[in-house]
């Protein structure tokens, strides 16, 4: 009887052990040797004082230049969904081994890079004021899965997108200020992007000019990095006097909704039960 209570307890603290390096192992910024803008939304503080949980909320770029290190040691989260906001060219450019070898649940809007591209020809793509207010509309029915997903079983779950900075960094906002993170800190948290991004990751080694013969966002991704004279850094997500792109989101929120709350009512069905629960998911 001993000798099985001692077997139990070398269990347990084996088991707590390695929870407890997992966790320690990251501050924010997975260390992944194929990643890119892989990070924990966890650990913020809320305006009433609570934190926001630890392992259990990821964002993330592309993932398809993930190693087999990569994938042994993000197997150990118990990735249960990963909502990917990329267009079909996007995910058959650069897919995601990792969820196919370990079984995760993958859910996409199934959309065309193609087509987003001709609805957005008149657009002045300057102009991010306007151009990032749209990303509500355009990836709505994302946006609305993706809670849908984390107001069920989802979790821990992961969003991602190429870069994981701008579609995945408007989701990934609305998140945080639904939980009660302060704005500033949200923004603070968006513009990370600019320096946990690996743009030459991204690119996952693929011939980009022999892709671009038939997949747009290929076309798209070769005149960019001849158009970028240093590939390796990615530009920073604010405007030339310094206003982050994600503000032209929250403004757009709040003139037609009033705020966040009123935004995840009226266009995701995010009733005030539904937040209560969402906090209480994924506060601590």
């Amino acid at each position: 009887m001993i000798k099985r209570l001692v077997s139990l307890c070398l269990v347990v603290v084996v088991a707590w052990a390695a929870v407890a390096d997992l966790s320690n192992s990251y501050r924010r910024l997975l260390p992944l040797e194929g990643g890119s803008n892989f990070r924990d939304l966890g650990g913020y503080r809320t305006a009433d004082g609570k934190t926001v949980a630890r392992g259990m909320l990821f964002r993330s770029g592309a993932m398809t230049g993930l190693t087999d290190v990569d994938m042994a040691y993000l197997d150990q989260f118990g990735i249960r969904t990963i909502v990917d906001l990329r267009s079909n060219e996007e995910i058959d450019l650069y897919p995601n081994h990792w969820a196919s070898r370990s079984g995760i649940e993958v859910v996409n809007g199934d959309y065309s890079f193609a087509s987003m591209i001709s609805d957005d020809e008149s657009a002045d793509r300057s102009d991010m004021a306007e151009l990032y207010p749209r990303l509500l509309s355009a990836i709505g029915g994302q946006i609305g899965t993706y809670f849908e997903r984390a107001l069920g079983e989802g979790a821990p779950m992961v969003v991602n997108c190429s870069a994981g900075q701008d579609r995945t960094g408007v989701v990934s906002a609305l998140m945080l200020l639904l939980l009660g993170v302060p704005e500033p800190t949200v923004i603070e948290d968006y513009l990370l992007s600019t320096d946990f991004r690996r743009p030459v990751v991204e690119q996952g080694g693929v011939d980009l000019a022999e892709a671009a013969r038939t997949n747009p966002f290929a076309a798209l991704m070769l005149e960019f990095s001849k158009a970028t004279p240093h590939p390796e850094r990615p530009n920073p997500l604010v405007t030339p006097d310094g206003v982050p792109y994600l503000t032209f989101v929250i403004e757009r929120i709040r003139d037609e909704y009033g705020s966040v709350e009123g935004y995840a009512e009226k266009a995701l069905g995010i009733d005030g039960e539904d937040l209560a629960e969402l906090r209480r998911k994924y506060l601590r």
